[in-house]
């Protein structure tokens, strides 16, 4: 299995990988001992990934949010802020605050700091997506976390991409590994990503590295279309069957996107396959341009568009601009998974 460089590099990317498996090691046996870590007068719940992009970090994080605002408890999002230029929010951000508008959203790469600056325990307060002030925040959704081990949690979440051959895969830059598999232990609880039914062999796998089974399973799926003209309609997932699509995607995982386009029944007209985070230019758009000029829609996910549609104007744009609605459902392990944020929320610790 090759990374997210070349496999004619391989020969050079093994050795590097190497190298960087003695950089982590050093690095966890720092945090492993205690050493500056971070802890925050609220509970905090880290939901992260041992692979690059892509294993559904997003969507698990707004479910969980939801889960967490039906038991009364005020989460605060706090992520990196991968990509953003200063003054400008992440597309992640982005994407979140048009999913959860009222959420609390701080994204800085320094997220102790920027949580300190808002959690009401430490004078702070934030605004949500509508500029709707949260002063209660009482717990932390830490986006991206497994890796961020200068903030203390409560709860360590960890995604397993069912899709993707995670326990075949190299260390970086030789594969997309961000940790190797047997930092696995360190989690409190994994969840598998894009697995339509339960398997039992990755089932036994997850057990054998983690210590236990999967404390959930959930699928991708798109609720809807949001189709951009003059007006956004919103359509059934049906309407792409038979369409000619450009298909623009800067993800980390869009082979998933256009298999689920495949049995979708929809026709590729042209793909545009950009770098996770890819930031869009004027000469990208047209490039998008040209190639809508030989189809019927413009296929791109909402982190995508969270950047195009200030560069892209839907009213005079050739054809019609499609973005799915994606949303998660946890279907086996639901409960087990809301009992351990309950638990995680309520957390009473000194801190």
């Amino acid at each position: 299995m090759s990374g997210p460089l070349p496999p004619a590099l391989l020969p050079i990317t093994i050795p590097l990988s190497l190298l960087y498996r003695g950089a982590m090691a050093a690095r966890n046996a720092f945090y492993d001992r205690g050493m500056g870590i971070t802890c925050l007068p609220v509970p905090v719940i880290s939901i992260g990934n041992l692979s690059t992009g892509g294993t559904g970090k997003t969507p698990l994080t707004a479910w969980a949010y939801r889960a967490l605002r039906r038991m009364g408890h005020v989460p605060v999002i706090a992520m990196r802020g991968h990509g953003a230029r200063p003054g400008e929010g992440a597309d992640e951000q982005a994407e979140y605050a048009e999913r959860l508008p009222e959420a609390a959203i701080v994204a800085r790469p320094n997220r102790a700091a920027a949580l300190r600056e808002v959690l009401p325990a430490t004078g702070g307060g934030v605004s949500g997506g509508t500029g709707r002030e949260w002063p209660a925040i009482d717990c932390v959704l830490l986006d991206d976390g497994f890796q961020h081990r200068r903030l203390a949690r409560d709860l360590n979440i960890v995604l397993i991409d069912a899709e993707r051959d995670t326990f075949r895969d190299r260390l970086l830059p030789a594969g997309h590994l961000r940790e190797p598999l047997t930092n696995l232990r360190r989690a409190d609880a994994v969840i598998v990503t894009r697995a339509e039914v339960v398997d039992p062999a990755l089932e036994v796998t997850i057990a054998q590295y983690h210590g236990r089974p999967p404390l959930g399973w959930c699928r991708h799926d798109w609720a809807a279309l949001d189709v951009h003209t003059r007006t956004t309609e919103r359509k059934e997932v049906a309407w792409l069957r038979g369409k000619r699509l450009v298909i623009v995607l800067g993800v980390g995982h869009p082979a998933s996107i256009e298999r689920r386009l495949g049995r979708e029944g929809a026709v590729t007209a042209a793909r545009f396959i950009m770098a996770d985070h890819h930031r869009y230019t004027p000469r990208d758009v047209e490039r998008l341009r040209a190639a809508s000029a030989g189809a019927e829609a413009l296929f791109t996910t909402m982190k995508d568009w969270m950047k195009l549609r200030w560069l892209i104007d839907a009213v005079a744009w050739p054809v019609p601009i499609v973005v799915p609605d994606l949303r998660l459902e946890v279907h086996a392990g639901a409960v087990a998974l809301e009992a351990r944020l309950r638990e995680a929320a309520r957390a009473t610790l000194p801190r």
